[in-house]
């Protein structure tokens, strides 16, 4: 029986806050903040600290799993089932409002948008079949990654001509706007969580005790940061670029999380009892339930007010609402299943 890991929950948890301000940003933000130096920053921190978190450990787990192929092959049916309800869900608002002719919109692309249960529905599907091949192969998983974030740059501007073909290939590759999270390059993440588990099992992967070498590693970020920050935020606040981006932008990523990682898991040791840790790991362990939650809600509501807003108070008072309404449906969903906050 696996045992949840706490870091790996605070860290989910930190990605769903940063999650939801993101989606707020891209959806409701007039273009006057959108574009603004503040609003990069906001787009960035929604980022590298998001969705490849997500991914990473969805990997890692994947790896470390001792369910059977046909039960993880199930559970990506449903979790892809499930990313085709969400976006009907999220677009109901949009769909009745095109029906009623108040808007003239091609709809496929907001059914069809490859959103991240989408994405990590078919990645646990691939990576199930061949898990057996990769939790013992390093260099097989380390080749998978470079091919992924390799090839994927490389062949994403050439996109089939049909139209049905190219809504499937959406799936896979490209630059189509509904593609957010093709498998190229993304499939790099829950691979790189392979690779963490299979390093984890060597050599038993831990913050480091030296105080000395904590100190050098906190110097390493900060030039890490201050050398190619610009960089990264360049990317994230280009959001097609983000979402398909290359090889550099991914091992920037993996930089940057190796950091990331290690500063939270270090500042958790001497916070994590206080109310605020012990809520961001609660939204960590109910991620799927908050993120279905908050993207009904922002979804439907984008229909009606789409980038229309440019206060940053009421802005501020969208992300507080949001979270609160989501985390209170999942407190009751919760307490409805049986289960305790």
């Amino acid at each position: 029986m696996l045992t949840r890991l706490a870091i790996a929950d605070l860290l989910k948890g930190i990605a769903v806050f940063f999650m939801i301000q993101v989606h707020i940003i891209e959806l409701f933000a007039h273009e006057t903040i959108y574009n603004s130096s503040q609003g990069k920053w906001l787009l960035f921190f929604g980022c590298p600290i998001v969705a490849p978190v997500f991914m990473v450990i969805m990997g890692y787990f994947l790896a470390k799993s001792e369910k059977t192929t046909k039960t993880l092959v199930l559970r990506g049916v449903k979790v892809f089932c499930l990313g085709m309800f969400l976006n009907l869900a999220l677009n109901f608002n949009l769909i009745l409002s095109v029906a009623k002719g108040i808007y003239h919109y091609e709809l496929l692309p907001y059914i069809f948008g490859v959103d991240v249960l989408l994405f990590a529905g078919l990645a646990i599907i691939l990576l199930s079949m061949v898990r057996v091949f990769l939790t013992s192969n390093l260099i097989l998983t380390i080749s998978l990654i470079l091919l992924c974030v390799i090839s994927g740059d490389f062949i994403k501007e050439y996109l089939p001509q049909n139209s049905i073909i190219k809504y499937v290939s959406a799936f896979f590759y490209g630059t189509v706007n509904w593609s957010y999270f093709p498998i190229l390059p993304w499939l790099a993440y829950p691979l790189t969580g392979f690779v963490v588990h299979q390093l984890n099992q060597t050599h038993k992967i831990d913050s480091f005790a030296s105080l000395r070498i904590k100190v050098a590693t906190a110097f390493c970020f900060a030039v890490f940061l201050t050398l190619t920050i610009n960089f990264g935020i360049s990317v994230s606040s280009q959001l097609s670029n983000y979402y398909h981006h290359g090889f550099v932008f991914y091992l920037w990523t993996i930089v940057f999380l190796f950091f990331y990682v290690f500063f939270v898991n270090e500042i958790n040791k001497l916070l994590s009892d206080i109310l605020l840790f012990r809520f961001l790991r609660w939204l960590g362990m109910n991620v799927t339930i908050v993120y279905l939650v908050q993207w009904v809600i922002i979804g439907n509501v984008a229909t009606e007010i789409y980038k229309s807003i440019s206060s940053p108070v009421y802005l501020g008072l969208c992300f507080i609402g949001i979270l609160s309404i989501s985390s209170l449906m999942c407190y009751f969903i919760n307490r409805v299943r049986g289960q305790r906050f």
